[in-house]
């Protein structure tokens, strides 16, 4: 599926849960298969805000935690 996140198209998001911890803060991982994408690196940082836009609506609130791997693409969990 297609995305935008913080302003950057992503073409290939594989993977997208969302889930609701006991805390009631709803959480949100996606993987992206694009890699390397420096655009999107250069916005990846805990705590920094969040924009998840996809065809079925918007998902927002702060980068959590992330991960890139070169074979595997990217990881970004929002809360």
């Amino acid at each position: 599926m297609h995305a935008n996140f913080n302003g950057i198209r992503l073409r290939k998001v594989a993977s997208l849960k969302t889930t609701m911890e006991p805390s009631g803060f709803k959480r949100t991982s996606f993987r992206v298969m694009d890699s390397p994408l420096p655009e999107l690196e250069h916005v990846l940082h805990s705590g920094a805000p969040a924009l998840l836009i996809l065809s079925s609506g918007e998902i927002e609130g702060y980068i959590v935690q992330y991960s890139a791997e070169l074979n595997f693409g990217y990881e970004i969990t929002i809360d």
